[in-house]
């Protein structure tokens, strides 16, 4: 039941953050990279924040049925954010108050989805093998 809260939890921030980069990429941009975007960047910045924003909602859990893939998807972007904005404040002079934050809320919710994941794996590893053995004994 835990494991359905943090999916649920990280697939809502998505949606508040993708509608705030949509909206308002300005103050995010200046918050995270000490910098506000200008000509093709606002426009990125709003796709970005389109693209959060559907990806919190294909992510929302539904009352029944497997969220397998909302997790897949919310560990990937996660773990992939945590890489890429790590390596933002290291390599870079665009650090805002807020960048390394992110990068360890990004961290905190990609550690979080894991064992979700690699407890899906295991069970269906399991049964796959019991349905494999039933199958060679019937």
């Amino acid at each position: 039941m835990l494991q359905r809260y943090v999916v649920m939890a990280a697939a809502w921030l998505e949606i508040v953050v993708g509608a705030a980069v949509f909206t308002v990429p300005d103050i995010l941009c200046q918050l995270l990279f000490a910098e506000r975007p200008e000509g093709v960047a606002l426009v990125l910045a709003r796709f970005a924040g389109v693209g959060l924003f559907s990806l919190g909602i294909s992510c929302v859990p539904k009352a029944t049925g497997s969220h397998r893939s909302a997790v897949f998807g919310l560990f990937v972007f996660n773990f992939a954010v945590a890489i890429l904005f790590g390596w933002v404040c290291v390599a870079t002079k665009l650090v805002g108050v807020l960048l390394w934050p992110v990068v360890v809320l990004h961290a905190v919710i990609a550690s979080a989805l894991l064992p979700q994941l690699l407890t899906v794996k295991i069970v269906a590893l399991a049964n796959s093998g019991e349905h494999g053995a039933g199958k060679m004994l019937g």
